[in-house]
């Protein structure tokens, strides 16, 4: 069964912590600051991971809390922004003194976020962001642990998979022209190069940009196989809506799960397909019960997005009560160690190839998931998790 996750502390945390009576420390709420991106172009996922890491403290809090006390989420909107998430990270670590962080979405803001919070040295359960940067620049420290995948590892399981599909042979990239994107492209030019695929486009485009039309009709000249989309959730569906529009048709279109769902999409989705971390359909070991339950208290689907944000908590939460009491360095001692059993199935946290210490999904996980036109979807790779088999083309 899934367990529940958070905190997040550093030194200067802990001795602002010290300096309060031994019975308020025991009594205390257990304070996690979630920066999150809950307004403008990433709010789509920000407020998924938001859910996630929500039903997580609530699940712990339903029972009893940890070591007596409850988890008390501060949570702050970064607006995906660089200046704002600074702000953000300040605020927490100096003002609020959160005994740990979960939270962070949108690699160009989360660099800003975890560059002014690093000086606080806090747990920080990173959910989201993809960018190899962040890696190279904070992968290194031990209080920093990342559930999402980075880029090559994305990019890794998107070309696996367009080498699956029979006779694709030309790949058109458009991507978000900041950090997430720009990573993105760059690797999976560089795959698709040595799988023997030819890159006929590699086009970036502003993250929330009203029009494609440029892009799209561009894609109808060169006619590749597969559009393959880099970028949020509000472009993914503004692509799939504006390709619709102007009766552009590309033979298969492939996004980057980012939190939306099926029904954002509406008849435009039909045929899409998302790669993405996780699935409600995919065939894990005890995940029917846990979907059921989790879609009840959700009120409606759970996406991956939000699975992401739940995982990002309840591994924290499981390396607490591990730890037997909130102790810095123990958790970060038991988040390094332990075997999490999670909707993803059992995971750790381990080296990553640029070299990161915590690292705990890689291109394994990744599954592609395509919209049908009833509204519905399945997996249909890899072929050991498929419910169903590819429609291509499918448009």
């Amino acid at each position: 069964m899934w367990s529940r996750v958070r905190k997040l502390a550093g030194a200067a945390v802990m001795a602002a912590a010290m300096a309060l009576p031994a019975h308020a420390q025991d009594d205390a709420p257990i304070r996690i600051g979630v920066p999150l991106p809950l307004t403008g172009p990433l709010a789509g996922a920000g407020t998924q991971l938001q859910w996630g890491i929500e039903y997580a403290a609530k699940e712990a809090n339903d029972s009893g809390g940890l070591f007596g006390r409850q988890l008390e989420l501060i949570i702050e909107d970064t607006k995906g922004e660089p200046n704002t998430s600074a702000t953000v990270a300040a605020k927490l670590g100096g003002q609020d003194k959160v005994d740990a962080v979960v939270g962070g979405f949108g690699s160009t803001s989360d660099f800003a976020l975890l560059s002014a919070i690093q000086r606080y040295e806090p747990i920080f359960v990173h959910p989201g962001s993809s960018s190899v940067r962040l890696e190279e620049n904070f992968g290194k420290n031990p209080w920093y642990f990342h559930v999402y995948i980075w880029d090559y590892h994305r990019q890794k399981a998107a070309v696996n998979f367009f080498k699956s599909i029979p006779g694709l042979k030309t790949v058109a990239i458009t991507y978000e022209d900041k950090l997430y994107g720009t990573d993105g492209s760059k690797f999976t030019q560089k795959f698709a190069e040595e799988a023997g695929l030819e890159v006929v486009m590699n086009e970036p485009f502003r993250a929330g940009t009203p029009d494609f039309s440029p892009i799209l009709n561009r894609v109808k000249a060169l006619d590749p196989d597969v559009l393959f989309v880099i970028g949020y959730s509000g472009d993914n569906l503004q692509v799939a809506r504006q390709s619709q529009q102007l009766g552009i048709e590309p033979k298969l279109i492939v996004t980057q799960g980012a939190g939306e769902k099926r029904s954002d999409f509406g008849d435009a989705g039909d045929g899409v397909v998302v790669l993405d971390l996780w699935s409600s359909k995919q065939t894990t070991p005890g995940l029917a019960e846990w979907v059921k339950k989790a879609e009840a208290a959700r009120g409606g689907e759970v996406v991956s997005t939000a699975v992401q944000g739940y995982v990002a908590m309840q591994t924290l939460i499981d390396a607490a009560k591990a730890a037997g009491k909130w102790d810095r360095d123990a958790i970060i001692a038991k988040l390094s160690e332990m075997t999490f059993d999670t909707p993803y199935g059992k995971v750790k946290y381990g080296p990553s190839d640029l070299g990161g210490l915590h690292q705990l999904i890689t291109e394994k996980t990744m599954i592609a998931v395509q919209y049908a036109p009833n509204g519905g979807f399945d997996v249909v790779w890899p072929e050991d998790k498929a419910a169903a088999k590819l429609v291509y083309p499918a448009r």
